[in-house]
């Protein structure tokens, strides 16, 4: 960590125990990634160009019809949200996050729980109808909250096995002509999630670029139904344009749209193109990575770490694989009674070392192995030790 890039301005690398949340930086994408993002800042593109370059490669990755770049999960969502509201009418999108005159305005959505990202939804304008879908007969209320107004159902992937099924969910919406969401952005790996939920039926899927995938931090991709996408589309780029030259005149002639909109609600989540290049190359790598290898170097961290914890008065491990939520990938659960004491003198190491907090035990945490190198291993270690010496076990 030695003359970091981050020092220059007074900031101080630490060692990520998080994993893939932006809070700690995120993914390092891989070199071939990041040659590919470098060279394409070098180089000017129409940025509707790249997005249909973009829409025929996620296509081909995940069974969709098409799909669109984002500047990241949650900025997909709002999207997503906006294309169920406004379809293709350029007059609507004019008018988001106004959407009191969207026949349909109202999107049902999960309660908020560990994973709530539905400010995303109601950013775009949509009134989110609140169903608990882990409760007894979530599929009944969730069906008795559908309205002549209601413009989708959402639906967030968290765990394996939650409820309710999502092909059970798909039917409903399908029956009542309603667009199903699915945030996915936290599903990877294991890989065969790129594909599952369009297979499964869903008109809408998100899914973040800078975490398992590989790509840059600030990049997501949005797939499905290519009218939806289409919609999705139009609202983030810029439209400083005329109607007779826009590079996208041919939904117009084809009376898809009848005009281009103005800059839409996802105007402020433009995406870069180097960081639509950069996730596009991490996809194309995405099923040729070699993932067994990966999980096994991250199974030796973490047994690594347990050697060197395991010994800790006052420190109780657990080595869970799966994750809690039934991902494959393996996490170490960490108790101790003085766990904000630990977490508060592990930040003030040199590098300061920042551990997965519980949602609601403060006396557990979590180390996550993918942002971990070997030397951070040791490093972890021998922090631990000295707290423990000095703090928790005077």
């Amino acid at each position: 960590m030695q003359n970091s890039v981050y020092e220059k301005f007074g900031v101080h690398p630490i060692i990520n125990c998080v994993g893939y949340a932006t809070r700690v930086g995120g993914s390092a994408p891989d070199s071939h990634v990041i040659d590919a993002m470098s060279r394409a800042m070098l180089e000017d593109v129409e940025i509707d160009d790249l997005q249909a370059a973009a829409s025929e490669c996620i296509a081909r990755h995940t069974g969709a019809q098409g799909g669109i770049v984002t500047c990241g999960a949650a900025a997909a969502l709002t999207l997503s949200a906006a294309a169920c509201l406004a379809g293709n009418d350029p007059d609507r999108m004019d008018e988001l996050p106004n959407s009191a005159n969207c026949p349909r305005n109202r999107i049902i959505y999960p309660v908020l729980g560990p994973y709530d990202y539905d400010h995303a939804i109601r950013l775009s304008g949509a009134v989110v109808d609140s169903v608990d879908y882990e409760s007894p007969g979530a599929l009944d209320r969730i069906e008795s909250a559908i309205t002549p107004r209601t413009a989708a159902i959402g639906y967030v992937w968290q765990h394996f096995g939650q409820m309710p099924d999502l092909g059970e969910l798909r039917d409903l919406a399908h029956r009542h002509d309603l667009p199903l969401i699915v945030d996915a952005a936290l599903s990877l790996p294991p890989t065969k999630h790129l594909r599952l939920f369009i297979q499964q039926g869903a008109d809408l899927v998100t899914l973040s670029g800078g975490k398992h995938l590989g790509g840059p931090q600030a990049s997501g991709l949005l797939f499905g139904r290519l009218d939806l996408v289409r919609s999705a589309w139009v609202q983030m780029v810029d439209m400083d344009i005329r109607p007779g030259t826009w590079s996208l005149r041919s939904w117009m002639d084809s009376g898809w749209i009848r005009r281009p909109p103005r800059n839409g609600i996802g105007r402020s989540m433009k995406v870069s193109k180097e960081a639509i290049v950069g996730v596009l190359t991490a996809l194309e790598r995405y099923s040729s990575r070699d993932h067994s290898g990966e999980l096994q170097l991250w199974h030796r961290r973490i047994e690594r770490l347990g050697e060197l914890l395991g010994n800790l008065k006052g420190l109780s491990l657990q080595s869970l694989f799966p994750a809690r939520n039934g991902q494959p990938f393996p996490v170490l659960r960490l108790h101790c009674q003085q766990m904000e004491k630990v977490i508060h003198q592990l930040r003030q190491s040199c590098p300061p070392v920042i551990l997965a907090e519980d949602e609601t035990d403060p006396q557990l945490a979590y180390i996550y192995p993918m942002r971990l190198r070997d030397e951070d291993v040791e490093r972890i270690g021998g922090v631990f030790i000295q707290i423990f010496k000095d703090y928790i076990q005077r």
